[in-house]
């Protein structure tokens, strides 16, 4: 019997928006919920009582055959105690963003601490591929290309779409995600102002967007005063849908003709709603960027110019990028693009998933990489710090820990402190205060992704960045 030990994620319900992170952990906590028949035994823990009282660590700790690091960007803290523990179980860890420094930091931390039997899950071969150019020692440790996203879809497949809408004169395009520059949402809207200004073309298209507003120049009324420049009525072409819990996602995309990616985002690893839109039949036009040319039908991809030769600092998101808008209108008006049978392939997952908690191997062979997935990550150069010993990753590990459990702690003058410190060390103020008022409307907790894992980057001065060359 193998015994799996992870934290019990459930993300902070006071949090404004549930990303691919906070899905993926959630996933992984009610797949090893569930009896699945194999020789495992789930016991679950809390991260925060563990690095707080060591009593409560080793109990939960000891003869553990795996820990689960199910808790985003933070499974340094599982090398660090089995290290100042003694103890002997195998770490399975995730990468969940792409050049991200939180997770940048993670690598970093656990390098001096690897052993043998340690796993690195991934959920793309690009997100593979870009973790072993940036740490090449990776490639000699146990890798699992593994997202058990399907445990928590429906368990029936809607019935196909067949683009039903356009047996009328409009086409529903759909946007699902959050509203952002990274995610090239600008692109979407050049693409239908395109589309509907196009003279060869008589039938009309309307743009479904649904996701959180990260850019105030993506509030509905600006979009429709800017539409309003090119187009008639642009509050006919263009609906804008707040962001809804991911149970109630699958009747909006059965609601699209075509769902519109057009990501070139520097965080992005996989693209969930490229599986959620396979499992809805539903087609994609999308840029040929990160994951996506893995799981949508090539038809539907569009090249990307990239811009080249610009420094980026890792802390931020950026759209590092524009997609092609002429080759996205062609994709869409020819038709042809059909929906991808990527579902299939990940349908599998949650049991691959829990066999590799049972026998972790080292993979046969490199990631499988498209050209232009290749070309990308030939291109990319990363600045990271010198590897840090032991010692020195251990004394800053036990400084983060102390910081990470102290800013989940809104309990007055204690919390205070920390931020106001907090506030004097960051090398980005705006966004400090930003995760500080985020903190006061929450929890506070680590599931606010992008939150208390990149402010503890100040601390220790941890500034990647990169370029594309």
């Amino acid at each position: 019997m193998t015994i799996v030990s992870l934290h019990h994620y459930k993300t902070d319900p006071l949090l404004p928006q549930k990303d691919g992170v906070n899905l993926a952990h959630e996933n992984i906590t009610a797949l090893l919920e569930k009896p699945s028949g194999l020789p495992l035994r789930t016991e679950f823990h809390d991260l925060n009582r563990l690095l707080t009282d060591r009593g409560y660590a080793r109990h939960c700790l000891s003869g553990v055959d795996v820990v689960v690091s199910n808790v985003g960007p933070h499974a340094h803290y599982y090398f660090w105690l089995r290290d100042q523990l003694g103890l002997d179980f195998r770490i399975a860890r995730d990468v969940r963003t792409a050049i991200w420094s939180s997770y940048l930091l993670q690598e970093h931390l656990c390098r001096p601490y690897l052993r043998a039997g340690d796993s690195l899950i991934f959920a793309s071969n690009y997100c593979w591929a870009v973790y072993v150019k940036m740490f090449p020692w990776l490639a000699n440790y146990p890798t699992s290309l593994c997202y058990p996203l399907s445990i928590g879809f429906p368990d029936q497949r809607p019935l196909p779409n067949g683009r039903a809408h356009e047996t009328g004169d409009i086409t529903i395009l759909g946007y699902l995600g959050r509203l952002s520059d990274d995610k090239n949402f600008h692109d979407v809207l050049e693409l239908l102002t395109r589309l509907n200004g196009d003279p060869r073309h008589s039938r009309t298209y309307k743009l479904l967007a649904c996701g959180d507003i990260h850019s105030p120049r993506y509030a509905p009324d600006v979009i429709h005063e800017e539409l309003r420049k090119d187009l008639a009525c642009p509050e006919a072409l263009y609906e804008y849908l707040p962001a809804r819990p991911n149970h109630e996602i699958w009747d909006l995309l059965t609601q699209f003709d075509v769902m519109v990616f057009p990501s070139t985002s520097n965080l992005e690893t996989f693209g969930r709603v490229l599986i959620e839109a396979s499992f809805c039949r539903l087609p994609v036009v999308a840029g040929a960027h990160a994951a996506a040319p893995e799981l949508i039908d090539p038809r539907g991809l569009c090249r990307v110019d990239y811009h080249r030769n610009t420094v980026y600092e890792s802390h931020f998101d950026h759209c590092l990028g524009r997609v092609d808008i002429a080759e996205m209108q062609a994709a869409i008006t020819s038709a042809a693009v059909q929906p991808s049978d990527c579902y299939t392939r990940y349908r599998s997952h949650p049991e691959k998933f829990l066999q590799s908690l049972l026998e972790p191997t080292l993979a046969s062979g490199p990631p499988a990489l498209s050209p232009v997935q290749r070309e990308f990550i030939d291109g990319l150069t990363v600045a990271l710090p010198a590897p840090l010993t032991r010692s020195a990753a251990g004394k800053t590990i036990a400084l983060l820990a102390d910081w990470f459990v102290g800013l989940q702690r809104m309990d007055g003058q204690g919390w205070s402190e920390r931020v106001r410190q907090l506030g004097a060390l960051t090398k980005h103020p705006a966004r400090t205060e930003r995760f500080i008022a985020r903190s006061q409307a929450s929890k506070g907790d680590f599931t606010n992704v992008g939150g208390v894992d990149i402010e503890l980057c100040h601390l220790i001065g941890f500034y990647p960045s990169f370029s594309l060359n």
